[in-house]
């Protein structure tokens, strides 16, 4: 190889030999280029990694960057892939400015950018034939699945690989992780491929698949920037670090030429047509009608979000059965304190009804026509709005459906109830008026006259009142402690999940790609946590209910079946909502 400086190259073009990408009088075609940075520096802290560098490569061209260890190679491609700001400079990618559109429009620029890591970064809870199919998905979710899995196993089966397709990357070694790698950052067609030491820690053999997998692409009209020690692709040409001289490799060979003469390797791992996207098609595959697209999305969409977000989580169960303990016995508790509240409402209600309403005690012993001369003094009164007479056996009937009542009878071989006279009086403040008129009248019983009590309804409210509040503050204690062991489980998932987030997002995954999985785990945690609690409360309420027949009150009186199948279906949907939450939550603490 003969390499030339950048600023001699201009000397030796007067001698005949004709600059690379520039206008002349031979005619040839200025192209512009992808990449571009103009006089970049980056610090971390007072450190200089990287001072004035400026470099430009056009699509078809391959540029290695070299120098030693701590000169700002990988700095450098991390810039070009917008993981790292310039602290001067500029960087255009695309034509997009990562130096002023900092984390804005980054996951659409990595699906151009692929990267080729030293360490693979290989997703490693999918086999290699997954981890090129959910690169494909992420890159272009709009090609129907049964083609993405065909190309990623040509993909394989072009790299000596298909035998492996099932493996984990902890089963395979250096070299084949380095040859799914490069297949998975070639998959998309990216305009543009960085590579870091891609040929570090992998034997000779693999080596040289690796250099002519990057050699055609950049052949094929893929920009290629390789971060190297020393030069050794067949490359345009070479930017020395630290000192940012660029060199011009004038005896590059051509791509198509002899030493590339049989098929390609880029030609057998995907379809030829690597502009095809500016024509209407994209990924080397004639466009789709609508609707297909549409379908494959749909398609993908489940595959990415809910089926990875079930075996996700199914994988995960021993994390997540402390969020799930906890939301359960929360929603258990929530379920129960809504059974009681409904009863304790149903009979305060009941009791409210009553509270306009006087019910006159009779006399055993009074005659019809007394009865007959209070009841018409009582309609007589304007204050009254009406009267009931109830008799002994009515009022034994009405007995055995309220709560501590009904087994009262069984004691005695007589009814204890007696009849009486139900007076409904037009305003309650005129209760006690009316109570009082009744007194001493020879109808009337003379112990027990009336029901008028008046710190009976003064003591319910605040009996309801304080269970009120008693079951509130427990409800939001419940919620908050069950919130915080559920979030802190969810956490726990998606820390130990942090290397799959990060290289999802380094892929150009969106947003709903990345986030659609842990979403779908917690709404898998809250359904099987609300199924759990609404099945004991559904069990605690038939419990319930068997026991007040052989007890003298009614241990939920007021709760029916249909109260209960709105608590269950309450507590269900609460689980949902509540594992959605914690996942979410937790998802956005781990992405900060």
């Amino acid at each position: 190889m003969g390499f030339q400086t950048e600023a001699a190259k201009g000397a030796r073009a007067t001698n005949g030999v004709a600059p690379v990408h520039k206008n002349g009088a031979n005619g040839a075609v200025a192209v512009q280029p992808v990449v571009k940075l103009t006089r970049v520096s980056k610090l971390f802290g007072r450190t200089a990694v990287l001072s004035e560098i400026t470099l430009s490569v056009a699509p078809g061209e391959l540029v290695e960057v070299t120098g030693p260890s701590g000169a700002g190679k990988t700095t450098l491609l991390r810039l070009v892939h917008g993981q790292l700001r310039p602290n001067k400079g500029e960087v255009w990618v695309g034509g997009r400015g990562l130096h002023r559109w900092w984390r804005r429009g980054l996951g659409r620029i990595r699906r151009d950018v692929a990267f080729v890591y030293q360490e693979q970064r290989l997703l490693p809870r999918l086999t290699a034939l997954e981890n090129l199919i959910f690169a494909m998905q992420v890159g272009d979710p709009e090609i129907p699945h049964g083609t993405i899995k065909r190309r990623a196993l040509d993909a394989l089966e072009g790299l000596s690989l298909a035998h492996r397709r099932g493996a984990y990357p902890h089963q395979l070694s250096a070299g084949e992780r380095q040859r799914v790698a490069v297949a998975r950052a070639l998959s998309g067609r990216p305009r543009v491929l960085l590579a870091d030491e891609p040929l570090a820690s992998i034997d000779d053999d693999n080596a040289k698949i690796v250099m002519r997998l990057l050699e055609e692409a950049a052949a094929n009209g893929t920009a290629v920037i390789v971060a190297t020690h020393h030069p050794t692709f067949s490359a345009n040409r070479v930017l020395r670090l630290p000192s940012g001289k660029v060199l011009i490799n004038r005896g590059r060979p051509h791509a198509n030429g002899s030493s590339h003469a049989r098929v390609p390797l880029w030609r057998r791992i995907l379809p030829p047509n690597p502009r095809a996207h500016k024509n209407g098609h994209k990924n080397g595959h004639t466009r789709l009608p609508l609707w297909r697209r549409l379908a494959a999305l749909a398609d993908n969409s489940f595959r990415l979000v809910v089926l990875n977000g079930l075996r996700s989580w199914v994988r995960d169960l021993r994390l997540t059965a402390p969020a799930l303990g906890s939301m359960a016995m929360t929603l258990i508790l929530c379920g129960m304190l809504a059974l009681v509240g409904i009863s304790i409402a149903t009979v305060a209600g009941k009791e409210a009804s009553q509270a306009s309403i006087v019910r006159v005690y009779l006399a055993s012993d009074a005659s019809p026509s007394t009865v007959a001369a209070l009841e018409s003094r009582l309609r007589a009164d304007p204050r009254v709005s009406s009267v009931t007479e109830v008799s002994a056996a009515q009022a034994l009937l009405e007995a055995s459906s309220r709560p501590g009542l009904d087994s009262l009878a069984s004691l005695s071989g007589t009814n204890p109830f007696p009849a009486s006279l139900d007076v409904q009086v037009r305003q309650v403040n005129s209760v006690a008026a009316v109570a009082a008129e009744v007194i001493g009248d020879p109808a009337a019983d003379p112990v027990y006259p009336t029901s008028y009590d008046p710190d009976t309804y003064t003591r319910l409210r605040k009996i309801a009142l304080i269970v009120g509040g008693i079951g509130a503050g427990l409800l939001l204690l419940f919620t908050a402690v069950a919130y915080a062991v559920a979030a802190n489980s969810m956490r726990a998932i998606a820390a130990a999940r942090q290397q799959e987030v990060t290289v999802a997002r380094l892929l150009g995954a969106r947003g709903w790609m990345v986030r659609g999985p842990f979403v779908t785990e917690g709404l898998m945690t809250g359904a099987l946590a609300g199924a759990v609690a609404g099945a004991a409360v559904a069990a605690a309420w038939m419990l319930a209910t068997n026991a007040a027949s052989e007890t003298y009150s009614q241990v939920l009186p007021g709760v029916g079946p249909d109260s209960v199948r709105y608590v269950v279906a309450a507590v269900m949907i609460a689980g949902l909502v509540l594992g959605a939450l914690t996942a979410m939550l937790g998802f956005r603490r781990i992405r900060a």
